[in-house]
């Protein structure tokens, strides 16, 4: 495989402190140009999790850089991260088309500059403000806290709940002598969202190979989509453009049934089933209700789509 002759030949040149690693990504024999990735061997971030483009020097075409410089890591433990990540990172993204030359040490340290207290954890809570703030608005992703202050000692009281998407809040804590102070702090949501790893038109349906997947800093809930259950065997209903994360509202179901279609309807009465055939007015997916004529009756009645073949009739 080209990637592996390349990192091979790299590693065995010396570059001052650093080493390159060259990378093809899946459609290299089309290659529109060099996407050039630095980073340097110590890096400092205002935060636990950091996006590309905030410890390394980005270059090359436009729309390949955008999504080089989103991917989105997590500061290890140990402070280290190793250049093997993010080539797995690159590998795993949506950027296609372009050859990627990394330059970076095999190992990078990493220096948090933000605020500590972000990740304090209250001994009278028990969890961190994080997995508190995660409680308080029912969501299952990552949200990182910014106090605007020191975390103040106690039980966290108010608010009741917290709307994701929320840009801040005012966090009340009550001590075990009854008293109550409240810090202001900043929210920061992520989600996982999956990337279109080529350009689709209206009506094609996406396949498994078709996306990618990375974590996204987020400001209104429920507009992407974050798992691949919710794309797979979908159509999109407006064209999107390779490297787009996949909007919910471009998502529609295939379907099963075509308008002309001579399909079965059904109708369940009092245990019985009373099949005729019929004719689908409207194309239609599972669950959807459609149109349909009973070719017996010529009466057109409306039912909600069992299989590709079935109709349950609602109205006689």
């Amino acid at each position: 495989m080209d990637s592996c002759k390349g990192i091979k030949a790299r590693r065995i040149i010396p570059l001052l402190f650093f080493i390159s690693a060259l990378l093809f990504t899946e459609v290299a024999a089309a290659a529109s140009g060099v996407l050039n990735i630095r980073i340097p061997g110590n890096v400092r971030t205002a935060a636990n999790t950091f996006t590309l483009s905030e410890i390394a020097d980005i270059e090359g075409p436009r729309e390949a850089s955008r999504i080089a410089g989103m991917l989105r890591f997590s500061a290890p433990a140990s402070r280290i991260l190793l250049r093997e990540d993010v080539i797995n990172a690159l590998q795993k993204s949506s950027i296609t088309g372009v050859k990627i030359e990394l330059r970076m040490p095999s190992e990078v340290s990493v220096e948090v500059v933000g605020s500590a207290t972000g990740a304090a954890i209250s001994a009278e809570m028990g969890y961190s403000l994080s997995e508190a703030i995660k409680k308080l608005s029912n969501w299952k992703f990552d949200v990182e806290v910014f106090p605007q202050g020191q975390i103040p000692r106690g039980v966290l009281i108010d608010p009741v709940s917290i709307t994701p998407g929320s840009a801040t809040a005012t966090l009340r804590f009550r001590d075990d002598r009854g008293r109550e102070q409240t810090v202001n702090v900043r929210l920061a949501w992520y989600q996982p969202a999956m990337i279109l790893k080529r350009s689709m038109r209206r009506g094609e349906v996406i396949r498994p190979e078709d996306f990618g997947e990375r974590s996204v800093r987020i400001i209104t809930p429920n507009i992407y989509a974050s798992s691949p259950a919710e794309v797979v065997g979908k159509s999109l209903n407006k064209a999107q453009q390779q490297g787009e994360m996949i909007l919910l509202s471009s998502l529609a179901n295939v379907p099963i049934i075509q308008k002309g279609k001579i399909i079965i309807l059904f109708v369940n009465s009092e245990g019985m089933i009373i099949e005729s055939q019929g004719e689908a007015l409207q194309d239609g997916a599972v669950g959807d209700t459609i149109r349909v004529r009973n070719l017996s009756s010529r009466k057109i009645v409306s039912g909600i789509i069992r299989t590709p073949e079935r109709v349950e009739v609602l109205n006689r």
